[in-house]
């Protein structure tokens, strides 16, 4: 039987927890069980071994001894602890009890701040010297257990085997070697040896069933990454064997280069991930999210927001744009929990699905499913960048296309700079915000304010235009219109002001996305320059068939048709504009419905559809005043 299944690691230090109980200890139990249940009770409840169910029943117990030792914090804890044990001992079905139990993992690990990560890369040398002085005696210095070890009971593993560790993982490893196994020969070794050192054995112990051809490491790394795996030691001490094996052989390699990408990725040499590395960032988010419930239980819900804010906007948002282009959908649920977490945490909703636990259960689930993504390859990041560029320039491109059609059909064309002006410095400061974006985009609420602002000072501008158009295309003297009232008397600026506001506002979306991408394949900038090239180069033939569309149309048809797009464009960027300043945490939420539709910036929430709602009335005011409005004296004669 697999005896040493333990899953979240227990390495760093606690807050404050009684000094008689050790809930880091309760949670190595509750993962044993997690991970064994399944061999002691069928799906239908049937007792599958009894001598596995005798163990298990001991390691609730012993669990709930620890979770009772903690004192009144703890008590909650301890009498969920006493349920399992019932629900045990008649018997559950795995169905039923393992997702209460698993509930219960996860409010403790939260409670007490269980780090779940090693802080420095392993040494396996230093692992083997260990090994060899603790672990031989009975395991055997090369991974095939020893006479003494084959006598014990159970029987000692053998990690020299593949199937006998496929389910292993170092975190696993490292919480078996720091709390040992109740009721066998594993002692725990948490007294003797640090947790860098156990950190350093658990590695080594996961390299003995594979044996690593080092005289081909760059092509094997190479397989590694192209499998979507990196040498991360953070994100492989989390994965089992059996789930880098699944992944590789979701890969084009073959049988061969599969075991040599694996045996690699538990020999190393490890990388240190980057400050921004996925599976980091989301962890620490994980955290936050937890201490901003524990700090939320405690009454101090500012300092929840502040945490959840930080949490989302800082740790989550900036691979939000990579993620994107993969997994769309979990996105898209990460948004939504978060956005249902502050709603618990302004007081709006307390029980039921919506409650606190469910919230971040639900919230906690969703990034744990975004942290194990693996990392983008190099024509992932390509496609990004195309996509990119694409979408965020229509946008720009369809405004600056309308300004300049409206100034050669009003037959003003000298002010046809105004409008190059107007994105060509849009886009030199885009450059300029990529160099400094160090600065601005340091803290994710400054992000998204601006993002926030921009929507909107952006929509602003449109509403404006979209005024005039409607009004010149009621009017019997189409161009004289234009050129009179649409465009004169010192309109130039805001036509400079329109082109320039509509290209930053996707420059800098372009530069934050960019951001996240690059964050997420350093060694991929040559395939995210490609990328944007590709996408500039099909945004200029877009721009260009744009602009022979127009030549063809009448000039009414035209001023309706671009008269209402822009009117769309305003409705679109008022609602994402306040999700933005939503985000950032300077507007409320106030959850309404649940229809969605983030391209169209609908988002269910009663601030955003009102704002929307409030923009659309307007400028259907706008548009039945343009159209009853006679023509003023002194108007020009058509032409």
């Amino acid at each position: 039987m697999l005896r040493l299944i333990l899953i979240f690691t227990l390495s760093a230090a606690l807050g404050a927890h009684a000094a008689e109980g050790d809930p880091r200890r309760a949670a190595a139990l509750l993962d044993y069980v997690s991970g064994d249940y399944q061999r002691a009770i069928s799906p239908q409840g049937a007792v599958l071994s009894a001598d596995e169910l005798a163990e298990q029943t001991g390691f609730i117990r012993d669990a709930s001894r620890e979770l009772d030792k903690l004192g009144p914090p703890g008590a909650d804890l301890h009498a969920r602890a006493e349920a399992l044990l019932a629900a045990m001992t008649a018997h559950t079905p795995p169905q039923a009890f393992l997702p209460e139990l698993l509930a219960l993992k996860r409010e403790l690990l939260a409670r007490y701040r269980i780090a779940v990560l090693p802080q420095t890369a392993p040494e396996l040398a230093k692992g083997q010297v260990l090994f060899a002085a603790a672990c031989a005696t009975c395991h055997g210095l090369d991974g095939m257990p020893t006479e003494t070890g084959r006598a014990l009971e159970p029987p000692a593993r053998p990690f020299a085997l593949a199937a006998e560790v496929k389910e292993l993982s170092p975190a696993r490893a490292f919480s078996t070697i720091t709390y040992g196994v109740p009721g066998t020969g594993m002692p725990s070794w948490s007294d003797a040896y640090d947790d860098a050192q156990r950190w350093d054995l658990a590695y080594f112990v996961l390299s003995l069933a594979h044996k690593a051809d080092l005289a081909s490491t760059t092509s094997t790394l190479a397989n590694l990454r192209a499998a979507g795996l990196t040498m991360s030691f953070k994100e492989l001490g989390l994965a089992s064997n059996d789930e880098l094996a699944t992944k590789l052989a979701k890969s084009k390699l073959s049988p061969a280069e599969q075991e040599q990408a694996l045996a690699l990725a538990r020999h190393g040499p490890f990388e240190t991930p980057g400050e921004q590395s996925l599976a980091e960032s989301i962890e620490r988010a994980r955290g936050k999210f937890r201490d901003a419930a524990a700090k939320f239980t405690a009454h101090d819900p500012d300092g929840a927001r502040a945490l959840a804010l930080s949490a989302y906007l800082d740790d989550f948002e900036p691979h939000e744009p990579s993620l994107r282009t993969r997994e769309p959908e979990l996105v898209a649920r990460v948004e939504r929990e978060f956005v249902a977490l502050r709603v618990v945490l302004d007081g709006a909703q307390v029980s039921g699905a919506n409650s606190l636990g469910a919230v971040s259960a639900r919230l906690d689930d969703a990034l744990e499913l975004a942290q194990h993504q693996g990392p983008q390859g190099d024509w992932v990041a390509f496609i990004a960048a195309l996509v990119i560029i694409l979408r965020e320039g229509i946008e720009a491109a369809l405004i600056v296309a309308v300004l300049l059609s409206l100034l050669r059909k009003a037959q003003r064309t000298r002010e046809s700079a105004a409008v190059h002006f107007g994105w060509s410095s849009a886009l030199a400061i885009g450059v300029a915000t990529w160099f400094i974006s160090g600065a601005i985009l340091a803290l994710g609420s400054r992000r998204e304010l601006t993002e926030g602002i921009l929507q909107f000072v952006t929509a602003g501008l449109l509403l404006a235009a979209s005024h005039w158009l409607l009004a010149a295309a009621s009017a019997k003297k189409l161009v004289g219109t234009i050129s009179k009232t649409a465009l004169g008397g010192g309109s130039t600026t805001m036509i400079f002001l329109l082109a320039f506001g509509s290209v930053y506002r996707e420059a800098f979306e372009v530069v934050v996305f960019f951001r996240g991408i690059l964050s997420e394949s350093p060694n991929a900038g040559r395939m995210i320059v490609f990328g944007a090239l590709v996408g500039a180069a099909a945004l200029s033939v877009i721009v260009f068939l744009m602009q022979q569309v127009e030549k063809k149309l009448s000039t009414r048809p035209m001023l309706v048709t671009f008269g209402v797009v822009l009117c769309a464009l305003a409705v679109i960027m008022v609602g994402k504009g306040m999700h933005a300043l939503q985000e950032a945490g300077v507007a409320p939420i106030t959850p309404w419905g649940s229809f969605e539709v983030q391209a169209l910036g609908v988002f269910p929430s009663r601030e955003a559809i009102v704002t929307q709602a409030v923009v659309a009335v307007a400028l259907i005011v706008s548009a039945v005043w343009s159209l009853r409005k006679p023509l003023s004296k002194g108007q020009p004669a058509a032409v």
